[in-house]
């Protein structure tokens, strides 16, 4: 998630273009031309890909956290509600090793965390270091969501 002390901001140019040309490209579009994407990837852009989503949030007990190596997400939520939670990497215990062809590892609860309630229209940017864990319920109820993550390569 990106709070921080400026000295500690990493982002090189071409990063924060990828960024930049995610959401200008979201930003051109309605909620009627997300919504009527189909699910699944699609590319916009070298190091930019976009992955429609549509789910039922889940209670935080029962997710794990995540993170990866070589790309940042963004959470991006057409239409719907959920808590996203963050921590730092290291905080956690990993539950399953690093997969490189997937490209993500799965961790246990931290100890502490942060979370901001997302969403019509509003993301949450997770670099590589984050420990993220999406798709929380909102007031103890299941909702349905339809959200995309946008993959940007940090290389």
């Amino acid at each position: 998630m990106e709070f921080g002390l400026s000295k500690n901001h990493v982002r090189n140019q071409k990063v924060q273009e990828r960024i930049q040309t995610a959401l200008d490209w979201l930003d051109a579009r309605s909620t009627e031309e997300l919504l009527a994407e189909p699910i699944g990837a699609k590319k916009i852009a070298d190091g930019v890909e976009l992955r429609f989503q549509s789910y039922d949030t889940r209670d935080y007990a029962t997710m794990n956290y995540e993170t990866h190596r070589k790309h940042i997400d963004i959470h991006y939520m057409i239409k719907g509600a959920e808590w996203v939670r963050w921590a730092d990497d290291g905080d956690a215990e990993p539950v399953s090793d690093y997969d490189p062809e997937v490209e993500i590892q799965f961790f246990g609860h931290p100890k502490t965390h942060s979370k901001a309630l997302l969403t019509d229209r509003h993301y949450a940017i997770f670099d590589p270091s984050d420990l993220h864990a999406a798709h929380g319920i909102v007031d103890g109820k299941v909702g349905h969501n339809h959200k995309l993550c946008v993959k940007i390569d940090v290389d």
